[in-house]
């Protein structure tokens, strides 16, 4: 732990958290860089592994001169911290660095410089409560998060290539998906992904108009599709292009989501992977101010 000792009262104190394994331990050099710029501006920091703070609530108590936090990682780093902390119960600022393998979030977030953020829950067919910030989702997408997941390499090229590996292995089956009530069934379904962001899959182009600060969540359903034309459709999702194959792709927008899926599935949410799920149930969790971290604004 490194600690700059403070030279006045009432100016900033950052606790920057870091992921050291996010980005196969590549992230190691972004925090690197990241504390260099502290150093040389003489900002105030305290630097920790986010592996390391079992009780973030009680980190930050012994802690009051903290007034910032800065969480340095990718979308799974993000949703650790979510699932681990009430953020909104939170008085500190959050702002949020790119430093991991998967960063749709923050190419949401980046734009808008900051948001009130609608962060999601989702309850499973286990009764587990799981939260997620960028988006989640049942079926192919989460398939190929698993491969991903398992794979030495995580990057836009491995992502693109165990998509071609979960179109082999995939086999489609009946979605329920229900949004605000109202109930649609589809046969011959690939997936069903629930987004708050823009992004997923290392920068396709989910859903256009999704907006995280709003009070709905866009849900993205493809289904009776063949896989030779499925291929063509994920590079079309790289450019938002497959909201216009409407005989393929569904979105729709709404408050109260659940999905059903005739076989147990694989469920992703923000990249991470869970198995064995046949219903979620998502609604919003809570609201949150989130910052994307600029190092000019900090000067």
């Amino acid at each position: 732990m490194f600690i700059l000792p403070r030279i006045k009262e009432g100016i900033p104190m950052f606790l920057i958290l870091h992921n050291p394994l996010s980005s196969n331990m590549r992230s190691r050099h972004k925090t690197k860089k990241i504390v260099r710029y502290f150093k040389k501006n003489n900002l105030l920091f305290i630097i920790r592994s986010s592996l390391k703070i079992n009780d973030l609530n009680a980190y930050l108590a012994k802690h009051p001169d903290i007034t910032d936090i800065l969480l340095l990682g990718g979308d799974g780093s993000i949703n650790y911290f979510i699932n681990s902390i009430e953020t909104d119960q939170l008085s500190q600022n959050i702002y949020l660095a790119k430093s991991g393998s998967g960063n749709d979030f923050l190419r949401t977030l980046k734009p808008l410089k900051k948001a009130n953020v609608t962060i999601g829950n989702a309850k499973t067919n286990h009764n587990t409560h799981i939260r997620f910030i960028n988006g989640c989702g049942l079926g192919f997408d989460a398939l190929v998060c698993y491969y991903v997941d398992n794979d030495f390499k995580k990057n836009k090229i491995s992502y693109f290539l165990n998509v071609f590996r979960a179109i082999i292995h995939y086999k489609p089956q009946t979605f329920t998906v229900i949004v605000d009530g109202k109930e649609k069934v589809y046969h011959n379904t690939f997936f069903a992904a629930v987004q708050n962001g823009r992004f997923f899959g290392g920068g396709m182009k989910a859903t256009p108009d999704a907006n995280i600060e709003d009070d709905q969540f866009d849900v993205l359903i493809i289904h009776n599709i063949k896989k030779w034309m499925l291929q063509v459709l994920m590079i079309s999702i790289y450019f938002g292009w497959h909201k216009h194959l409407k005989k393929y792709v569904d979105i729709i927008k709404g408050k109260d989501i659940i999905i059903q899926t005739e076989k147990p599935s694989y469920f992703q949410f923000d990249g991470e992977v869970a198995s064995e799920i046949t219903e979620i149930h998502i609604n919003a969790h809570s609201k949150r101010v989130f910052h994307a971290f600029h190092k000019q604004s900090l000067k």
